[in-house]
């Protein structure tokens, strides 16, 4: 059932006049939107920002409609991370050698939606550091006066358990080492910062106050017109049709204007960064699949104010902010809806934009109106079903391909591109002008997959998944729950048998523990098995690893290192030794049938990896 304030007709008529705005006609598409009852800038229906124009009044002079044949670095993807690669390659004087290219037009990605939000307090230290950077690109283009969309309003967040409470406690230390400002607050606290939420299953809260709210749309026109004074080439309505590798490095992009030669090619196609990496041979990688995610829109509150903070109230899966005087909120439910399950993503922004599912969205508005019982009494502008592509650990993907030399991804940013952006454009940038990150980008490397994680129906599978996971609570040892028996090793049966609970790397199914108890089905049959842990105190698995821990100790034990890489190194003569003596921490010149345990290092003495060194004969 829906809530009686709902006009249900209305925001569905208003939803289909949306649907059939044609592409070609900015003043069809213009009237369109207002018909609909939607905040347009005149200059550029594709934002609700001031001056964040689409050149309606002429192409500046490095648009052009015919890409040029040869270029340092091309682009693909005229969205917010294309723009904020090429502003942050402008920056470092490569303006001129590169190359921006548009299937459409800039910015117009998802021009009906977003949720603008702007936080810095990430899971891990290299995603906060890359969110520090984008927030103070923003904050500086803020300042000279570009449109950006920013208001620092601060973001608080919610807690309704002791677990919840646990993980706050956790970032709030981290924060201190991370330099982020924030604080636990109560209860009191958190309506004082809110006055529109009810607290009375609340038990805490974080609150982070130097966060706030941004447009994407207005921040991509922004760093392309920057870049765009530096000397940048814009080729819009143009399309990458195949990306040449010659010798296992980028050698050229074809388009459907023409071919441009180049060093390096940037996937930063979003939706189609999957399809993008598919027009090279060999294929490069980038596992994608789009979800539905749903925004709703209220009709203007007045007490709201321009300082009403984010709101996320994580264990409700739900989040809202104030939007030009309106509530826009969403949410990322713990069973998500794939989108476009064919493969097949639309090419046009109208076509692109999918039928909203009541239905499928009630829980999250139950949800809401829990949290903000005075949302019974608002009038809804109209619930957006706007689908997102999200990877399958729900972490960005960032770094050369290991397909082709000088190949770079940046995609799968979700819904906090914007968080996103600055940070790794110039984490990209700084790879193609110096050849390595200043930020250790190991969890979010595109590496990490295989090519078992681009299966289509693996991702189909995994995309229902994946979205809840960025609201759930952070628990250690966590396992997914789909896309599991992918790769199994000679024994894996006996080790269902032997009442092994399974936990999975890079695809691989291997023994978290073993516990004979509840191991076999009805039918007497060994069961499949997923790990799970469910808490911060200590686990429940404790017995089990004490006791393999003590027989391996005072007994023996058997280790099954399937799921290992195995590297076979060899020469001729003694180069694979002087090689490996240069990369390895310890001195691995030791005995036939010796194993060194060592760590290999990159140019600045860093750790890239720790390994074991088995040496089989002399040279190998």
């Amino acid at each position: 059932m829906l809530p009686s304030i709902l006009t249900v007709g209305n925001l569905s008529r208003g939803f289909n006049r949306l649907k059939i705005i044609s592409d070609t006609n900015h003043v069809e598409k213009l009237a369109n939107f207002r018909s609909a009852g939607l905040a347009t800038d005149e200059k550029h229906p594709y934002s609700t920002i001031a001056g964040a124009d689409r050149w309606e009044d002429g192409l500046p002079s490095q648009f052009s409609n015919t890409p040029p044949k040869d270029a340092r670095v091309v682009i693909c993807g005229g969205g917010i991370m294309g723009a904020a690669v090429a502003h942050q390659l402008a920056q470092r004087g490569w303006g001129q050698h590169t190359v921006l290219i548009e299937r459409g037009r800039i910015g117009e990605g998802n021009p009906w939606h977003f949720s603008g939000l702007l936080g810095e307090l990430k899971p891990t230290h290299s995603q906060v550091m890359l969110a520090q950077t984008s927030l103070e690109l923003i904050r500086d283009l803020h300042a000279k006066g570009l449109p950006t969309g920013w208001k620092q309003t601060g973001s608080l967040n919610l807690a309704r358990t002791r677990d919840r409470m646990t993980m706050f406690r956790r970032m709030k230390s981290q924060s201190v080492a991370w330099n982020v400002e924030c604080e636990i607050v109560t209860p009191e606290r958190c309506k004082e910062l809110c006055p529109l939420i009810d607290i009375g299953d609340v038990v805490g809260g974080l609150w982070i106050p130097n966060d706030g709210v941004g447009n994407p749309n207005a921040f991509c026109h922004s760093l392309v017109q920057e870049s765009l004074e530096k000397g940048l080439t814009v080729a819009e309505n143009c399309s990458v049709t195949r990306v040449i590798q010659k010798d296992g490095r980028i050698k050229a992009v074809e388009t459907s204007k023409g071919t441009v030669e180049c060093v390096y090619f940037v996937n930063c196609a979003g939706f189609w960064a999957r399809q993008v990496g598919q027009m090279s041979e060999p294929y490069v990688k980038v596992p994608l699949h789009a979800a539905e995610h749903y925004y709703l829109h209220t009709k203007p509150i007045p007490e709201l104010g321009e300082k009403f903070p984010v709101v996320r109230d994580l264990d409700g899966h739900i989040y809202f902010r104030e939007n030009d005087g309106c509530l826009l909120a969403g949410g990322f439910e713990a069973k998500a809806k794939p989108a476009y399950e064919d493969g097949e993503i639309p090419v046009s922004t109208a076509e692109r934009k999918l039928l909203p599912d009541w239905d499928h969205f009630h829980p999250l508005l139950e949800e809401l109106i829990r949290r903000c019982p005075s949302l019974q009494n608002v009038a809804l502008e109209r619930l957006s079903n706007c689908p997102e592509a999200f990877s399958p650990d729900c972490k960005w993907i960032i770094g050369e391909a290991p397909e082709i030399q000088n190949y770079l991804v940046a995609a799968g940013m979700k819904t906090v591109g914007m968080s996103a952006a600055g940070g790794v454009g110039r984490a990209i940038a700084d790879i193609i002008t110096q050849g390595y990150s200043t930020v250790d980008l190991h969890e979010l490397d595109i590496s990490r997959f295989l090519g078992l994680h681009n299966n289509r129906k693996f991702l189909r599978d995994r995309v229902r998944e994946v979205p809840g996971l960025h609201y759930d609570l952070n628990y250690p040892f966590h396992e997914f729950r789909t896309g599991r028996n992918l790769r199994m090793s000679p024994i894996f049966p006996a080790l269902k048998e032997a009442g092994a609970v399974f936990s999975q790397v890079m695809g691989y199914e291997r023994p978290a523990w073993f516990d004979k108890k509840n191991s076999t089905d009805e039918k007497g049959s060994p069961k499949f098995r997923i790990a799970t842990t469910n808490g911060f105190g200590k686990p429940h698995w404790f017995d089990h690893v004490q006791s393999e821990y003590e027989n391996c100790r005072e007994r023996i034990g058997m280790s099954d290192y399937s799921t290992f890489t195995k590297i076979d190194l060899w020469s001729k003569g003694n180069e694979v030794v002087d090689l490996l003596q240069y990369l390895c921490s310890n001195d691995v010149d030791q005995p036939v049938g010796s194993i060194i345990h060592t760590g290999m290092h990159n140019r600045h003495g860093g750790y890239e990896n720790d390994c074991s060194l088995a040496r089989l004969s002399e040279n190998q």
